[in-house]
């Protein structure tokens, strides 16, 4: 029988994120092992998650986070949405890149792909902003060398055409679904309370908690069912929906 077990995700890491938020406890949680996948923006132009003083020494960090041992996924290019396209997952209306003709998205994504490069911390993974990419997307990624996307519906990886999905459904851990979980955490919208909740879930469970490269180079290891992706994409409709 299958257990829960856990990838923490970090989206939305910008030069002006909220530190004061992350760094205190990006600290406690090296401190116990923990690794995390963390969607960096290359070029951030969007004012919505720009909170704090710009961080003159952010690719140094982002570095310094690739060197500990966490993941880092493109986070788009410069995350601001310019089509209504909710993309293969149908989950926000709304996209940088779906809807977009290929080489459009593939120019994009080059782009985002450079400066991550120039600076030394590009990885091949990939986190669309509002979870909205399409097959233009997909193939874009293949492309240009991407592997995986941190995204999905489901409880295990799979693949579409050449580039692993590694399902993302919540952003707070669901005990009684077996499989992997990825917990899409958006500090910069967080408060106090919400945070040291976090904290306090992922010290006491940390020994359930994976690194997100080694669960998408096994996806070979799992053989799902179908029917647990359409279940899935029912509960983290059916939960958005009861919450909003």
């Amino acid at each position: 029988m299958y257990q829960v077990k856990y990838i923490l995700r970090f989206d939305d890491i910008n030069p002006e994120m909220a530190w004061s938020r992350f760094i205190p406890l990006k600290q406690k949680l090296e401190k116990v092992g923990i690794v995390s996948i963390l969607g960096v923006i290359p070029d951030c132009f969007d004012q919505t998650i720009m909170v704090e003083k710009r961080n003159s020494n952010f690719f140094d960090l982002v570095r310094g986070w690739k060197n500990y041992g966490d993941t880092i996924a493109q986070h788009g290019t410069h995350h601001i949405y310019s089509t209504s396209s909710a993309g293969i997952l149908k989950i926000n209306n709304r996209s940088e890149f779906a809807g977009l003709p290929y080489n459009e998205q593939l120019n994009l994504i080059k782009k985002g792909k450079k400066i991550l490069e120039d600076e030394e911390c590009w990885q091949p993974f990939f986190m669309a902003p509002s979870h909205s990419f399409d097959k233009n997307t997909l193939a874009a990624l293949s492309s240009l060398g991407f592997e995986s996307i941190t995204d999905g519906y489901g409880i295990f990886p799979y693949r579409i055409n050449d580039i692993t999905l590694v399902p993302q459904l919540f952003s707070k851990p669901i005990k009684f679904l077996p499989g992997i979980q990825t917990l899409c955490i958006h500090i910069n919208s967080m408060n106090q309370k919400q945070i040291l909740t976090l904290e306090s879930f992922v010290i006491n469970n940390k020994n359930k908690f994976l690194n997100y490269i080694d669960v998408s180079n096994s996806w070979r290891d799992f053989n799902e069912a179908i029917f647990l992706r359409h279940l899935t994409k029912f509960m983290a409709k059916t939960l958005r929906f009861l919450r909003s």
